[in-house]
């Protein structure tokens, strides 16, 4: 017999075998195929959840890679010279020359306490250009969504409040406060101030502290003129900014700067990530061990259903490794069968998922976040290949067992 009409037979002997005992064979094919699709659907959902906390992050103002001056992260509370970027100096021209870089905003941060009347509260203030920190930032501000108006150059006295601070100091649109700021040579300054929008960052940590002035307003302030806290970089949406920071690394330290990626100012997404994937992993790991365990079974008493045809195989010529061949054929078929299965039934889930989406409670406390996960036909052939891979292996010891029996042996119905 030829390869392929061994190959062809062994298709049809392992269809066959399987519909013997068809309420058997869908219970083991139904077991690879929820694997198959909660894994699917599972990894699916993770990466989507993931996504949208990096980009709240990024889009709220930590940007895709921000440059600070050398020593700034050392103690970014204080005021110098020694830790700001001046506005003339050439040394990130290299850097923002780079054609992944869609847009570029310079940042102004500092910090005082702001007072409305009788009540005062510490807050974290941030000096901004507001035409180029909304496309830095494009959820810094939602039109229709945050109130009043944003920063704007028209007013350089208004500013933007969290609305946890806004709450605290009892302060509505067009009130009037006082930030009383420290300055570079060491004194305080009071200024004068008009409420012009209330926003609702993602943290309510930061929306019970958070003031956002315009940058010029800031610098005259705190006695800063022509100098920045930071420079925060928006990539282009095919760029990767782990490529971009790695890339330019080098070149900011030459020039003493300190170049970092979002994953590195907002280290906690990351860790969440880790832990994430881990317990996804876990899941998918019991589900696919599961599964294994169901083939695994069905092989073995296939094998001791089957004692008298393997010895008759035998007989006529089949050598151990046909006989192991049948059996994994019979483990990869049903592999196959329920690893489509399970793909299909995990895309049309994931496909509705995206459509109507799915609600999801943050536990970074920003409320409730709508997760539209999307179809990977990558990591769908990968799960379905890892299923077939799985039921193969699952097989490998009840098929070595049939191979391994005398033919005589086979014909008495015994396989020890």
């Amino acid at each position: 017999m030829s390869q392929n009409s061994f190959l062809e037979f062994a298709i049809r002997y392992a269809g066959r075998n399987l519909l013997r005992n068809q309420r058997r064979t869908i219970l083991t094919i139904s077991t690879v195929a929820l694997s198959v699709a909660v894994s699917n659907i599972g990894t699916r959902y993770s990466t989507a959840v993931l996504k949208i906390w990096q980009d709240g992050s990024i889009n709220h103002g930590t940007a895709h890679a921000q440059i600070h001056a050398k020593g700034y992260f050392d103690r970014p509370d204080v005021i110098s010279v020694e830790r700001t970027i001046s506005k003339n100096d050439d040394s990130q021209k290299t850097i923002l020359a780079d054609s992944d870089i869609e847009s570029v905003t310079r940042r102004v941060v500092f910090e005082g306490i702001i007072s409305a009347g009788p009540k005062t509260i510490y807050f974290l203030g941030r000096g901004i250009d507001p035409e180029s920190e909304r496309k830095v930032s494009p959820d810094v501000f939602q039109d229709g969504v945050d109130q009043g108006q944003f920063v704007s150059n028209l007013l350089p006295n208004g500013i933007v409040i969290g609305k946890g601070l806004a709450e605290t100091l009892g302060l509505k649109i067009g009130d009037d406060a006082t930030l009383m700021v420290n300055t570079l040579n060491g004194t305080v300054n009071g200024v004068d101030v008009k409420v012009a929008g209330v926003v609702n960052p993602p943290l309510p940590g930061l929306s019970k502290r958070l003031v956002y002035a315009q940058v010029d307003f800031v610098q005259q302030s705190i006695k800063l003129e022509d100098r920045f806290s930071q420079m925060a970089i928006r990539l282009k949406p095919e760029a990767k900014p782990e490529a971009f920071v790695n890339r330019h690394q080098a070149a900011a330290l030459a020039a003493g700067l300190d170049l970092r990626g979002w994953w590195q100012l907002d280290p906690m997404i990351k860790k969440v990530e880790k832990i994430w994937d881990s317990v996804v992993g876990v899941i998918c790991f019991l589900l696919f061990i599961s599964a294994g365990i169901s083939v695994l079974n069905i092989i073995f008493m296939l094998v001791a259903e089957r004692t008298v045809e393997i010895g008759t195989l035998m007989a006529i010529g089949a050598k151990p490794r046909d006989i192991k061949f049948l059996f994994a054929s019979e483990a990869i078929l049903i592999g196959s069968i329920g690893g489509i299965i399970g793909g299909i039934v995990a895309n049309l889930a994931l496909k509705i998922m995206d459509i109507i989406g799915v609600p999801f409670d943050s536990p970074f406390s920003s409320g409730v976040l709508l997760v539209h996960p999307q179809i990977s036909m990558l990591v769908t052939g990968v799960i379905v290949l890892a299923g077939i891979v799985i039921c193969y292996l699952s097989a490998l010891a009840p098929a070595r067992k049939a191979a391994a029996v005398e033919p005589v042996i086979a014909f008495r119905g015994q396989i020890t």
